[in-house]
């Protein structure tokens, strides 16, 4: 740089798109980031998975696809069912699928456990003593 040129306040040396930020690139996970899998793996079982399905696929303009075409396992919306098929088949879906089915969703006593407040252990009881009548 020039004597006398002010600067820009870092070292211009190059970088391209690399230097540039990425912070975006998180805005398209956001879509399933805030979907837990034991709310996903609740929704999946046999006696709930109608009333899901019906829940989630409410006519709705907003939506891809009206939100019609919404894959329970993934928490994703699709355009059209060719899309929906597509995804069926895909790698990805049938793992999650398949960790959704055979994994112990996460309870809340194992939170709490985790946390050091779990069941109160008091140690081995004592007998008791029954007192004698004076």
């Amino acid at each position: 740089m020039p004597k006398g040129s002010r600067g820009t306040g870092r070292k211009g040396h190059g970088g391209g798109k690399s230097r540039t930020n990425k912070d975006h690139r998180m805005d398209s996970k956001l879509i399933t980031k805030h979907r837990w899998d034991d709310i996903v793996q609740k929704q999946l079982r046999p006696e709930n998975i109608e009333a899901a399905t019906a829940e989630a696929t409410t006519l709705d303009p907003d939506k891809p696809g009206l939100g019609q075409f919404f894959c329970l396992s993934c928490s994703k919306y699709f355009i059209n069912a060719k899309a929906l098929a597509e995804h069926s088949a895909t790698s990805k879906h049938r793992r999650r699928l398949k960790m959704l089915k055979t994994t112990k969703p996460y309870t809340h006593e194992e939170a709490m456990a985790g946390a050091g407040k779990g069941a109160p252990d008091h140690g081995i009881g004592r007998p008791r003593v029954e007192q004698m009548e004076s």
